[in-house]
């Protein structure tokens, strides 16, 4: 594997350095200018210097020189190095497993005892496919070829001159010798042979081998290095689980009950909110390469009883899109893709009923004749073409799925903006007047009445949400709040699909536009839909797409909502809600308990997984120096609430507080534009001693 040259240079000139201190001694003879001798050997001028073999290591690694099938056994060929690439001696410990390629997949069939029959008489293990052994195996044969260099003869009786598999090796864990447990090495992987990738379940996990779920361990590389996530899981949760058995009661199957599709298939189904297995593309980025409803991957699902059949290859068929359409994931996505919405420049009127006629809490004509701000929503699908709220807009009550009045909510709100940040709804968030023009479009007007004049620039944001078929305005599922409230119905408006715009800003003293709408940005537009990958909407209307660009509306610097522990903002309610406190708010269960939410991000650490969201890492000194407002009228500074979302212990908080940091401090006067005292950037940002970087991943491997 690698070989450390860079560690191999450092311990040469150490040793060349000690020699000078101390003199000459027998050491053997001189090299060639330059090169050193062969210590205490009679080398050949010029010979190049070799460290000598070590017999214990805290790193092993592992180089495969070669191996070979024969008859009911494999051999491996291999050197074997320590952190600081010298070989090491004296190995006593290997393990090799071969998950052999069948009709029906990847099978690693375990050795098991012998069974009776009816009669009482001893029936031997009678499936042999590939197989696993150790050096304490019988029959099995661990070499020393050298230094550093063995074979390791294993014998199984699942293997023969014409196997093909996955192969797999791991070396040393011997407690007496000092030698390191190698990382497990995937040997050989055949291509093609599954269709599902290493890439595709890093896209979430990140990085397995530090999950705090189980088989960390396991986590292979190949013979190049690389992360073999799925080859490395399925040596032992192959094609055929461990449960299928023949008529003498001996598995037909692999090592594991549970195959690496019923991982996938089943185990992933509350992965996290928002979440569909249906949603095929996600994990199996080409199309999968089975058919056959009743063998492996497919009788997850499809559970035809009995013994898996054989793969049938797909040869160019694929059935991602008869999943994903029969569970209206490739209807949204359409939809998603179909069409956008626009927001015009907030005006201010001397007389609202030009443009409204309709108040929005009870849906009742108005003629309101009063001064206001008004802005305009636009939906326009991709050729350009305006497609009419007004025509297409569900006003059923109850409020149910309609095929041809998809449209279920359009609304917009006026904010206050400072430093690219909303910092507050001067506008009511219910008492509107909304209006239709002649092509469809939706007025939205806030009388100056119903408006809390800040001291900050005007800019609305606007959603609307398409229903689809299944669609509900509420999802039943009652869900705990940060506060310890219940909220009865679950969550409204999630099963639509979602757009949000946000207009340009305008000055409110004089009207006149300041910019266009900015906002900070440190994650992508699919940080959020990679996991939460259904493509619905989250709840009031607000949408993962563009990194949750949405839920900005309302979860903002200047809007004082709950995340457990504290407030606010975008930044500190993600992080919360996935590692936080807030991972800890769940659903009503049957019995009247609560229970922790599904939250997949439970299943990868917390600082290897920045990245998931993250591209790149945080440049502390670009936080804008504002403040971020709580409710009862508090307010915390912006590294300290993002980083006190999940560092939320008392030491953790007394530093942040001795380094200018301030965690619910009374809000005064223009909190927004009060600069904040904390210097947490002087010590952690990017690139810095002790920057964030050191302590959290954001790249990928």
């Amino acid at each position: 594997m690698r070989i450390f040259t860079s560690k191999k240079l450092a311990y040469l000139v150490a040793l060349a350095l000690t020699g000078a201190l101390v003199g000459c001694g027998s050491d053997g003879k001189d090299g060639a200018p330059g090169q050193p001798g062969d210590p205490g050997q009679p080398g050949k001028p010029g010979d190049p210097w070799t460290p000598p073999p070590v017999t214990s290591s805290a790193v092993t690694n592992v180089k495969v020189l070669g191996y070979s099938f024969a008859e009911g056994s494999i051999t491996y060929e291999f050197e074997v190095t320590d952190e600081n690439g010298n070989l090491i001696n004296g190995l006593k410990n290997a393990e090799a497993k071969v998950a052999a390629l069948t009709d029906k997949g990847f099978i690693n069939n375990r050795n098991e005892a012998d069974k009776t029959d009816a009669s009482g008489n001893p029936v031997k293990d009678n499936v042999n496919i590939g197989g696993a052994a150790t050096q304490a195996t019988e029959g099995a044969l661990l070499t020393s070829l050298g230094d550093g260099h063995y074979s390791f003869k294993a014998p199984m009786k699942g293997v023969n001159a014409g196997t093909e598999g996955i192969v797999w090796l791991r070396v040393g864990g011997n407690a007496e010798t000092g030698i390191a447990l190698s990382a497990p090495l995937v040997v050989n992987k055949p291509e093609g042979t599954h269709s599902t990738t290493t890439d595709s379940c890093y896209s979430c996990h990140v990085d397995y081998s530090t999950s705090p779920r189980k088989h960390t361990k396991y986590v292979a590389t190949g013979m190049d290095s690389e992360v073999t996530f799925v080859e490395g899981c399925l040596v032992c949760h192959g094609s055929v689980s461990f449960a299928a058995k023949n008529a003498e009661g001996f598995s037909i199957g692999g090592y594991s009950t549970n195959t690496l599709s019923k991982i996938g298939h089943i185990n992933h189904q509350k992965f996290t909110k928002d979440f569909s297995v249906m949603n095929c593309s996600s994990c199996h980025v080409e199309a999968p390469t089975n058919i056959n409803v009743s063998g492996p991957g497919c009788i997850d699902c499809h559970n035809t009883g009995g013994v898996p059949g054989a793969i049938v290859p797909s040869n160019g068929a694929d059935v991602r899109p008869m999943h994903e359409g029969k569970t209206g994931i490739t209807e949204r996505q359409a939809l998603r893709a179909k069409y956008k919405l626009e927001l015009s420049t907030p005006v201010k009127v001397d007389d609202i009923s030009t443009k409204t006629d309709h108040y929005a809490p009870t849906g009742a004509a108005s003629a309101v004749t009063a001064p206001g701000w008004c802005t305009t929503l636009t939906v326009k699908d991709t050729d350009g073409n305006i497609f009419s709220i007004k025509d297409n807009f569900n006003y059923s009550n109850p409020l149910v799925f309609d095929a041809k009045k998809p449209i279920v909510y359009a609304g917009a709100y006026l904010h206050s903006y400072e430093k690219n940040s909303l910092v507050g709804r001067p506008g009511n968030r219910t008492n509107y007047y909304y209006g239709y023009n002649a092509d469809g479009t939706k007025n939205i007007c806030h009388l100056l009445t119903d408006i809390s004049p800040v001291n900050a620039n005007y800019v609305y944001s606007a959603r609307v949400t398409f229903s689809t078929a299944g669609w509900m305005e509420y999802d039943g599922n009652q869900r705990y709040q940060s506060n310890g409230s219940l909220r009865a119905n679950g969550y409204d408006g999630s099963m639509g699909v979602s757009f949000t715009a946000y207009s340009d800003v305008v000055d409110p003293a004089t009207a006149t536009k300041v910019s266009a709408f900015e906002r900070r940005t440190v994650v992508s537009d699919n940080s959020c839909t990679t996991c939460h990958n259904d493509a619905t909407a989250f709840h009031k209307n607000g949408a993962f797409d563009e990194g949750g660009k949405a839920c900005v509306a309302c979860h903002d610097n200047g809007m004082a909502r709950t995340s457990a522990t504290l407030g606010a903002g975008f930044g500190p309610m993600v992080h919360s809600w996935h590692w936080g406190n807030g991972a800890n708010v769940g659903e009503m269960k049957a019995d009247g308990t609560q229970a922790k939410t599904a939250n997949g991000a439970g299943a990868i650490n917390p600082v290897t997984s920045c990245v998931a969201c993250h591209e790149t890492a945080i440049d502390l000194n670009k936080i804008p120096n504002q403040y971020i407002l709580e409710p009862g009228n508090k307010m915390t500074s912006p590294v300290t609430a993002n980083c006190y979302a999940c560092h939320t212990g008392d030491a953790v908080k007394a530093h942040m507080a001795s380094n200018g940091g301030e965690i619910s401090v009374p809000a005064v006067g223009d909190w927004f534009k009060q600069p904040t005292g904390e210097a947490c950037a002087v010590c952690h940002n990017t690139g810095s001693s002790s920057g964030i970087d050191k302590y959290h991943n954001f790249t990928r491997k």
